[in-house]
């Protein structure tokens, strides 16, 4: 089920395996944010920016390490999917189409970036905690859910992301023990996500949370590699049913 993703303005649309290919790395999310800022940027600019973020001052080696992988990987590759062009004469990127869908995305993905240090201070967590991520794209029911999740039962804690897409810069800055996704929303679907997830952990506990049930939902989801299915309704019980779920999905080992 490979969805193509639309919005890219003037170049080729990226289907949903390009675009988290793309933007799953934070050095090329980090280089297309630079030039969505600025448009254009030096090579050396570039290597500034990459090596901006390191605790101690970077070395020499350090610098020509960034500049081989800008060289060799990160910026043939931004420019094979059309999102940038690179001058190796002049030694100078230059955006293509950093707008709408891609544009938004990139704003979200480093906000995450500068919450980096504060989730890792929420991994460390005790033993006993269970952390989730619930993902659902109608507005406020995420945190509906999560806020009474959190209320009644003081060991789960609950991170909500509004789209797949946050999910996934979500996931690259902190663990979870359980995700819980809705099956239907724009650009990506949940089983879509899914299969992004399992790619990168095969184990990690994900429960389809959606009001779309039906037989042929079910089973496309047990298929996929799903841990549980729950109905979703406005009902404050089958929250509690999903939290049932939850504990028995990370308790499996």
């Amino acid at each position: 089920m490979k969805g193509e993703v639309s919005g890219f303005d003037d170049h080729d649309s990226l289907d949903s395996d390009e675009l988290f290919h793309v933007l799953s790395d934070s050095n090329r999310r980090t280089v297309l944010f630079h030039l969505r800022q600025h448009r254009v940027a030096t090579l050396d600019e570039l290597v500034d920016v990459l090596t901006a973020g390191s605790t101690e001052a970077p070395g020499a080696d350090d610098r020509a390490h960034v500049n081989s992988s800008l060289l060799h990987s990160h910026l043939p590759l931004l420019e094979d999917r059309g999102l940038l062009t690179y001058d190796p004469d002049e030694q100078i990127a230059e955006s293509i189409s950093l707008h709408g869908r891609i544009g938004a995305w990139l704003d979200l993905a480093v906000r995450q970036q500068l919450r980096f240090e504060r989730s890792l201070e929420e991994a460390d967590r005790p033993d006993e905690g269970i952390a989730v991520l619930l993902v659902d794209d109608e507005p406020g029911l995420p945190e509906t859910i999560g806020g009474y999740i959190e209320r009644e039962n003081d060991d789960i804690e609950v991170t909500t992301a509004a789209s797949t897409l946050e999910a996934v810069s979500t996931l690259e800055e902190a663990s979870f023990d359980c995700v819980v996704s809705d099956y239907q929303m724009p650009a990506i679907s949940g089983l879509d996500f899914l299969k992004a997830v399992r790619e990168q952990d095969a184990a990690l506990p994900f429960i389809v949370f959606t009001a779309k049930g039906s037989e042929r939902i079910a089973s496309e989801a047990i298929a996929t590699g799903v841990t549980d299915y729950v109905q979703k309704e406005p009902d404050p019980e089958r929250f509690d049913v999903l939290v049932e779920r939850i504990r028995r999905a990370v308790s499996r080992d």
